[in-house]
C-alpha cells in the first residue's frame, strides 16, 4: 500500500489541472481524481490516509463547486460527497465545507441554477449533519440559513430533502435548535400546502419535529394552515396531521398552554372519513389522555377513584373516552366554543362539515357538562340546521340528539321552546319573549330541528314531564299554520317524535298533537306533505290502541269543535281557526254525521252571503265534495235530513243570488252543484222541498240565464231533478217555466241545449193529472212552436233531443200538435222528423 506522499505526489499533476481554464482538462483531472480516490478499491488506503488525503484535495475540490461548467460542479459535489462517507471524521472539514455550501444554497436569489445540483447539495448537508451529530450545532445558523430558502425551492425534490434533513438537525441538536427553529417553521408553513401530497407529507412530519423541539411560538401561525390539512384530499397527509399533532399533545414541552388550539385539531381527525385514521387518531387521543390522567393524578384522584357510571349515548363509534380525556375537553371547551361557532357558520363548505362533526365529538366528551354552555351551543345549532349542505344539518341533528341525551329536559325546553316561538312570530310575555333567533320560517325550521333532535335524544322517563309545555308549543298556529314546506316537514318529525317519546302515555297530549296534525293538513302545499300527515295521523292513533285514524277523529272532533265555537263568527279567509275548521270537515269522515248540531251551524255562518268570497267558495267546495258522498260523512248516522231545509235555506240559496265578480260566479255555480247533490239523493224529503218551493225556484230560475255556462246547465239539472219529483205548483208557476226553459234551447252551448230537452221533458211530465188542455191551449201551443222551432235545427243531436220532448208532449192536444206540425212541415230542410212525429201521434 502506497503512502500518502506518494498517493498525494501521484495526484499533484491532476490536481493543478483543476484549476485549469479548459473545462476539458478539469474534468478529465476529476475523472481521474474520482478513480483513485472514490471508485478504486474501498480497502487501498487506510482510513488515516483517507482521512489525510481528503485534507489535501477537499479544497480544490470545493472551489469547483462554483465552476462555471455544471458537469464539473456535479463531479466535484458527487466527490466531496463520497469522500465524506469513507473518511472517520469529517467533522475537522466543515470550517471549509459549510461557507462553500452557503454560498451556493443560502443566498436570497438562487446560486446555483441546476435543480438537480441543489437537491445533491442538500442531500450532502443531510448527510454531513447525520454524520456529525452535536458536532454540527457551532454551524447551526449556517444550515438554518440554507435550510430556510431550500424549504421553499421551486424543485419539489429540494423541498422534501430539506425537510427531512430539518429533522436530522432538530434531532441532532436539541438543546439549541429552538433558537434557531423559528424561521425554519416559516418556510415549512410556506410548503405545508404544496400541490405534491409527498410534500405536503413530508413538511408535516418535519414540522411536527421542528415546534416539538424547538419553540412553540410558531404554533399560532401554523394552526390555521394545519387546519386545511384536515380536509386534504390525501389519506397519508391527514394520517400524518394526526401522528403529528397527537405528537405535540403528548411530548411538547409547552403542550399545556396550547390545548385549546391542539384538542379541536386532534379530535377533527378523529372524525376522518377512512375508518383507519379515525382509529388511529383515536388511539393517539386515548395515550393524551392517560398522560394526562399520570401527570395530574393528585387533582383528579377523587374522580379516579369514585367513577360515576354514565351511560354513554347510543350510535357512537367509539366507547366512552376515558377520564383524562374527558376533562381535557371541559377545562378547555370554553376557550374552543367560540371558533368553533364562527366556523359553523363559514363561508366554505369543507369548514362547516369539519366543524359540525367537532361539535358532536366535543358534545360526547363534556356529557352532562353540556349543560354550562347550552345557550351557546343551540344557536349555533340552530344556525347549522337551516345550512344548505345536508352534512352540516345531519350532524347538528345529532348533536341536538347528544344534548337530549346528557341535558336535563327542563333546562334545554326552556330555551328552545320560546327560541321556537319566536322565530315563529308568537306574541309572548316575560321571559319568553327574549330570544336570539331572529323571526322568520327558515329560522323556525333550524330551531324545530334542533327540537326534535332533542326529544329523540332524550330518555322517555326524563321527557315526560316536558311533554306538555312542548304539545303546546307545537300547537301554536304561528308554528303549525306556516306555508313554508321545510317548516311543516320538521313539524311533523317532532309530532312523531313526541309520540315514539310518550309510548303508552301519549293519549295525554293527544288532542294538541292531533290539532297539530289538522292545522298542518290546512296548508295550501299539503299536496307535498300529505303522504306524511297521513303516516303521523296513523302513528299517533295506533300508540294508543286505536283501531284507525277515524277512531282519533272520533275521539277529538268534538273537543276541536269546542274550541272554535268562540271565534267561528269572526273567521276570515286567514283565520287560523277557518283552515283548521276546514281540515277537519275533509278529514273526519262519518264522525261528522255525529256532529252535526256543532258543524250546521259553523258551515252558514262561513257561507253568510257577506263574507269574503275566498272564504265562501272554500267551504261551498267543501260542501260539495260532503254532499256527493254523503252516506259516508254528513248523512253517516241518517240525521243529516232534520238539516237539510236549514242547508238549503240558510246556505246554499243565499249564495245562489247574483253578485259581480268571478269569484261569486263560481260560488254560484257551486252553489247549484250543492242543490244538485242534494236532489240527486235521499237527503230531503218531498214534502220538506215542497215547504220552501216559492223560495227555491225563482233563485234557480234566474240561475238559467246566469253569465256562466256552468251555472246555466248545473241549473237545468237541478230543475229537472226537481220537477221529476212531480211537485204540486200552482197553474201559473207552473206555466211560467217554460218560457225560461224554451230560452235555453237558443243557448250557445250545445251541451245545455241538450240538458234542457231533458228538464223540459221532466217539466211535461209534471203537469198534473186533471189538466185543463183546453183551458190552457194557448200555452200548450206556445210549447209546441217552440220545440217544432228546434226540430228543424241543424244539429241532429238537437233535434233527436227536442223529438223525445215532442213525443212525451204530445198526449197533451194531440190535434193542436197534428194541426201545428202540418203547418211547418215544408219550411223544414227534412221532413223526416215531422213525418215520424205525425206518425206517432196518429199511432196513440
Amino acid at each position: 500500500m502506497a503512502s500518502v506522499e506518494e498517493v498525494v505526489q501521484k495526484l499533484q499533476r491532476d490536481l493543478n489541472c483543476l484549476l485549469d481554464e479548459n473545462r476539458a482538462t478539469r474534468r478529465r483531472a476529476l475523472d481521474h481524481l474520482r478513480k483513485e480516490l472514490v471508485t478504486g478499491k474501498p480497502t487501498r488506503h487506510s482510513p488515516e490516509a483517507a482521512q489525510a488525503l481528503m485534507e489535501v484535495v477537499l479544497k480544490p475540490l470545493l472551489r469547483l463547486f462554483s465552476d462555471q461548467v455544471e458537469g464539473c460542479r456535479e463531479q466535484a459535489v458527487a466527490m466531496v460527497t463520497d469522500l465524506s462517507s469513507i473518511v472517520p471524521d469529517i467533522s475537522p472539514s466543515l470550517p471549509l465545507i459549510m461557507p462553500v455550501v452557503v454560498a451556493r444554497l443560502g443566498t436570497q436569489e438562487i446560486t446555483e441554477p441546476s435543480e438537480e445540483l441543489r437537491l445533491s447539495l442538500v442531500s450532502f448537508l443531510s448527510s454531513l449533519v447525520e454524520r456529525c451529530r452535536t458536532q454540527i450545532t457551532p454551524y447551526l445558523s449556517d444550515i438554518t440559513c440554507i435550510l430556510q430558502h431550500t424549504l421553499v425551492d421551486p424543485y419539489p425534490e429540494v423541498k422534501k430533502e430539506s425537510a427531512l434533513c430539518l429533522i436530522k438537525v432538530a434531532i441532532s441538536t436539541v438543546g439549541t435548535f429552538q433558537l434557531h427553529s423559528d424561521p425554519l417553521v416559516k418556510s415549512l408553513l410556506a410548503s405545508v400546502a404544496h400541490q405534491h401530497s409527498k410534500v405536503r407529507a413530508t413538511c408535516l412530519k418535519a414540522l411536527g419535529v421542528a415546534i416539538q423541539c424547538g419553540s412553540p411560538n410558531p404554533l399560532n401561525d401554523a394552526l390555521p394552515i394545519l387546519a386545511q390539512r384536515a380536509c386534504d384530499p390525501i389519506p397519508s397527509v391527514r394520517s400524518y396531521l394526526a401522528e403529528v399533532v397527537g405528537g405535540w399533545l403528548l411530548d411538547m414541552v409547552d403542550r399545556y398552554s396550547y390545548h385549546h388550539k391542539l384538542i379541536p385539531l386532534l379530535l377533527t381527525c378523529m372524525t376522518d372519513e377512512l375508518p383507519d385514521i379515525r382509529s388511529q387518531t383515536h388511539a393517539l387521543w386515548e395515550k393524551v389522555g392517560q398522560k394526562y390522567e399520570q401527570e395530574n393524578e393528585d387533582d383528579l384522584k377523587d374522580k379516579m377513584d369514585f367513577v360515576r357510571t354514565v351511560n354513554a349515548a347510543p350510535g357512537l363509534e367509539f366507547p366512552r373516552p376515558r377520564l383524562g380525556c374527558r376533562i381535557l375537553v371541559y377545562r378547555n371547551f370554553s376557550k374552543i366554543l367560540p371558533a368553533l361557532l364562527r366556523d359553523l357558520s363559514d363561508w366554505t363548505v369543507n369548514s362547516r362539515i369539519k366543524s359540525s362533526q367537532l361539535l358532536h365529538t366535543l358534545l360526547y366528551h363534556l356529557e352532562e357538562n353540556i349543560t354550562h354552555h347550552i345557550q351557546a351551543i343551540l344557536v349555533g345549532l340552530y344556525r347549522a340546521c337551516q345550512d344548505d349542505e345536508k352534512t352540516v344539518m345531519d350532524q347538528a341533528f345529532h348533536c341536538s340528539e347528544l344534548i337530549g341525551f346528557y341535558v336535563s329536559t327542563e333546562v334545554w325546553s326552556s330555551l328552545v321552546l320560546p327560541a321556537v316561538r319566536s322565530s315563529a312570530g308568537c306574541k309572548a310575555d316575560g321571559p319568553q319573549a327574549i330570544s336570539p333567533v331572529p323571526v322568520g320560517p327558515v329560522q323556525c325550521t333550524g330551531c324545530l330541528m334542533t327540537l326534535r333532535g332533542l326529544i329523540r335524544g332524550a330518555t322517555p322517563s326524563s321527557l315526560g314531564p316536558s311533554l306538555k309545555a312542548i304539545t303546546e308549543c307545537l300547537a301554536e298556529p304561528e308554528v303549525a299554520q306556516s306555508q313554508h314546506v321545510p317548516l311543516l316537514r320538521e313539524l311533523l318529525g317532532c309530532v312523531r317524535a313526541c309520540v315514539m317519546a310518550a309510548g303508552a302515555s301519549c293519549s295525554e297530549h293527544s288532542l294538541r298533537l292531533f290539532s297539530v296534525l289538522l292545522m298542518v293538513s290546512s296548508s295550501k302545499l299539503i299536496g307535498q306533505l300529505q303522504a306524511e300527515v297521513d303516516v303521523a295521523m296513523t302513528i299517533l292513533a295506533s300508540s294508543q290502541g286505536m283501531e284507525s285514524v277515524h277512531v282519533l277523529y272520533q275521539v277529538h272532533s268534538k273537543d276541536i269543535l269546542n274550541t272554535l265555537k268562540d271565534s267561528y263568527k269572526s273567521w276570515t279567509l286567514h283565520s287560523p281557526n277557518c283552515s283548521l275548521f276546514a281540515s277537519l270537515l275533509l278529514g273526519a269522515g262519518p264522525v261528522i254525521g255525529q256532529l252535526l248540531d256543532d258543524i250546521i251551524p259553523m258551515l252558514a255562518s262561513c257561507l253568510h252571503p257577506d263574507n269574503d268570497p275566498e272564504m265562501k267558495l272554500q267551504f261551498i267546495t267543501i260542501l260539495i265534495r260532503l254532499l256527493m258522498n254523503s252516506s259516508s260523512n254528513l248523512d253517516s248516522q241518517k240525521h243529516f235530513s232534520a238539516f237539510a231545509v236549514c242547508v238549503l235555506k240558510d246556505i246554499v240559496l243565499p249564495n245562489c243570488v247574483w253578485k259581480a265578480g268571478r269569484a261569486s260566479s263560481a260560488i254560484r255555480t257551486a252553489s247549484m252543484s250543492c242543490l244538485q247533490a242534494i236532489l240527486q239523493g235521499t237527503l230531503i224529503t218531498d214534502g220538506e222541498l215542497d215547504s220552501f218551493k216559492d223560495s227555491f225556484l225563482p233563485q234557480v230560475v234566474s240561475c238559467l240565464d246566469d253569465d256562466n255556462p256552468s251555472t246555466r246547465l248545473v241549473s237545468c239539472k237541478v230543475l229537472q231533478l226537481f220537477l221529476m219529483r212531480r211537485p204540486p205548483l200552482p197553474m201559473d208557476r207552473l206555466h211560467s217555466l217554460y218560457g225560461e226553459l224554451l230560452k235555453r234551447l237558443d243557448d250557445s252551448s250545445d251541451e245545455i241545449r241538450v240538458a234542457v230537452t231533458k228538464t223540459l221533458t221532466a217539466y211535461i211530465s209534471a203537469f198534473p193529472d186533471g189538466y185543463e188542455c183546453g183551458l190552457y191551449s194557448a200555452h200548450i201551443e206556445a210549447i209546441y212552436r217552440g220545440l217544432l222551432i228546434h226540430l228543424d235545427d241543424p244539429s241532429s243531436e238537437i233535434q233527436e233531443a227536442v223529438m223525445v220532448v215532442l213525443r212525451q208532449a204530445s198526449h197533451l192536444n194531440p190535434p193542436l200538435l197534428v194541426q201545428l206540425v202540418e203547418s211547418v212541415k215544408h219550411k223544414h230542410r227534412t221532413t223526416r222528423y215531422c213525418d215520424a212525429l205525425l206518425s206517432s201521434v196518429q199511432q196513440h
